[in-house]
Formats: structure tokens, sequence, C-alpha cells
């Protein structure tokens, strides 16, 4: 995100329009407001990344603006503009939640460049806001298991395919490791230090869709009382998961066809085209072929989300992985709940290995998880195995 929308607050006619002339010419949309009563009003009706109020003005106060703006919105970023003669103001000010401060007269060089702070430090706060919500491992912290071919093969292709900016779509079973395999992708490419975001396009009611993905902007729909980021801007020079793919519904995806092709998007109810730079991975545990087949996945974005393709086999067809995997989820389990290390009984690894496993590889890791939380003892046992 970037700062677009700025309020300017003074009630001195010259200062208030050179200032809105100046951020105009800087590709801003500044809007003005006399008065304190006449800005509350604004900020009521409106969405503001960025608050720039004089201090001192008939009625209310800029300090009073500052402290109102706070309780109608918590993330908006206040400059105060104060004369050197009142500083104290100032210091008064940023206890109260200002960003900023200036000191009149200033130069248009300060203005921007601690406009350009809050611009950084607003990116930033979106950024941590989505990471607090969406916890994602980065998964070089822990081995993927393959000993099957299948899997080997794969490895060496996500690590091809991660230097490149390609479009991925992993195709899969339920539980066979779609999003490990994604976020391996990330964290092995340039982006590394770019943001992972992850849309899981299933859990997100139809209704909802087009705002999580391309946001939007106050008062768009009923219950739009803030301007809110879609997951493609926050994912801006990073990499996108789009987990299930196949579930978005038939109508968005003429839109999100768009965004693949052009790389920019409108906010809904906004008119401004953001570009991004963003890499798709996409995923599904459907039959491709059938899915397009059926309509409900667009051919044409299909062939724009799948530049490379990954097949994930099913743990049944590489039967190789299935001991070293259980092992890994002993180990995992019996650590996090501070456990002594268990060990598999011969009669345990016979009944892994002879298990078609319909839920894969999550399936795996839950039995375990079972086996070591409900048994005492300090070897697994084949009975032990819920299978």
């Amino acid at each position: 995100m970037s700062i677009e929308k700025i309020l300017i607050i003074d009630d001195e006619v010259i200062m208030r329009n050179f200032l809105v002339e100046a951020l105009k010419r800087k590709g801003f949309e500044a809007i003005a407001a006399e008065n304190g009563v006449k800005a509350l009003q604004l900020i009521k009706e409106q969405s503001f990344d960025l608050i720039i109020t004089d201090m001192k003005m008939p009625g209310i106060t800029g300090l009073e603006v500052l402290k109102s703006a706070k309780e109608i919105s918590p993330r908006i970023l206040v400059i105060v503009m104060t004369a050197f003669g009142t500083i104290e103001n100032a210091v008064e000010a940023m206890q109260s939640g200002a960003f900023h401060y200036l000191i009149k007269p200033f130069s248009l060089e300060s203005l921007m460049a601690t406009i350009e702070k809050a611009n950084q430090h607003l990116m930033l706060v979106e950024e941590n806001t989505y990471l607090r919500e969406q916890v994602v491992s980065n998964p070089n912290m822990r081995p993927v298991i393959a000993e099957s071919p299948a899997m080997k093969q794969i490895l060496q292709d996500v690590q091809q395919v991660a230097k490149s900016n390609a479009n991925v779509f992993i195709n899969g079973e339920t539980g066979t490791g779609k999003e490990v395999i994604a976020h391996l992708i990330h964290y092995n490419s340039p982006r590394v230090n770019q943001p992972f975001i992850k849309v899981n396009c299933a859990a997100v009611p139809e209704s909802l869709v087009e705002s999580e993905f391309f946001g939007h902007e106050k008062g768009a729909f009923t219950g739009a009382a803030n301007k809110r980021l879609g997951r493609f801007e926050l994912a801006d020079k990073g990499s996108l998961l789009l987990d299930e793919i196949t579930e978005i519904p038939l109508a968005l995806q003429a839109k999100l066809l768009r965004v693949t092709q052009e790389q920019e998007f409108e906010r809904i109810g906004g008119s401004k085209a953001i570009k991004v730079n963003v890499r798709l991975i996409s995923t599904s545990n459907r039959d491709i072929r059938e899915a397009i087949a059926n309509k409900v996945l667009r051919e044409d974005l299909y062939y724009r989300l799948n530049v490379v393709p990954i097949n994930l086999p099913p743990l049944r067809e590489r039967q190789e992985d299935i001991l070293p995997l259980a092992e890994s989820f002993i180990e995992r389990t019996c650590l996090g709940n501070h456990l002594e290390r268990k060990a598999l009984s011969s009669d345990a690894k016979k009944k892994l290995l002879f298990y078609r496993w319909p839920g894969n590889v999550r399936e795996l890791a839950n039995i375990i998880e079972r086996a070591i939380v409900m048994d005492r003892g300090k070897v697994i046992q084949g009975d032990h195995l819920y299978l």
C-alpha cells in the first residue's frame, strides 16, 4: 500500500492552496478543509491515508482534530504543522498519536521527505497486520521428506522454477502438500524478502471474494466502513498463493484473468488503476480437464496460471516416503508435547505401509499425533494406529 489520498487542514487560504497544488503535482489526491469542523465531516464521510493539519486554528484546534480522527479511524496517519514558537504543541500532538510534525515555514522537500516516511510506516503496518492474521511458517526451517523418485524430481523442479518469475500451478489430491511446495517456491526465489500472501479461495464467502482479492474503498458497499487492501496489493513485489483456485466463482475469474495479463486492477468503488508485480502460485485438488469441461474453471485463465505445472502424487504412490514421514511426525509431535521420543513397532510400520491413505500426508500426520497423545507407551504398536 502507498499513500494516495491526503487531507489538508489549514485556516490560511494561501498555505492551504499551496499544499494542495504541490501534492497534486506529486501525484496525490489532495482535499482541503478550512477548519476542524469541515475536516471531521470529511473524515467521517471519506477514507484518507494521511492528514496534514495546522495546530492553531479558530474553533476546533489541530490537536482536537488529531484526537477525533484517531477515534474515527485509528490507523490514519497525522502530520501536524506548527509555528516555531509553539513547538510544545507539537510534542503534545506526538504524545496524542501524531506521526510527525513540521515547523513552519518548511520546504516542499522536507514535506515530501516526511510523507515518504509516513508511506513506509503505513506499508509496514499493513504488512504486519496481515501477517498477524495469517501466520505463515517458512518451510526452509523444516526439510521436505523426499525418498521416492517422484518427490525427488519434484524438489529438483521446484529449485529450478523458483529462480524464475513464472506462474506455477500445483495440482494434487487434498493433503498431498501443495501448500508446502508453494512455500518452497517462494522461499527459494529472488522474492524471498518480499511478501508471501495466501488466500484460501474455498473459505472466502462468494459475496466477499472480489473485495478479498482487490480490496475496496470506504463506502463502496454496505459495511465498508474503511478502505481495505486486497491480497494482490498486499502481495506486490512478492508471491500470491491462490489456494484451491477452482473454487473462485466463474464471474470473478474474468477479472482475475485481466490482472494476470495486465498486472493492474481497481479496488471496488475506486477508479484508479493500481499496478502490481505479483507472482501467482495456484493450487487445486480437482481434475483440471473436468473442471474446464464443466465450466468450473475458465480455460484461458488456466493457461495464464499454468505456465509451469507441478503434479503432486498421492501418498499411496510414493511408498518410500511413508515411514520417513511418520518418523518426522513422531519427532515433531513428541517435541511439541514435551514427550520422550517414541518408536514404531514392526507391526505398526507394516500397517502404515499397507494402508491406502485417502487423506494423504495430512492424514498420516493426524494418525501419528493421535497415537502419541493417546498412548503412554514408548513404542507405537499397530493397534495404536486408528486406520
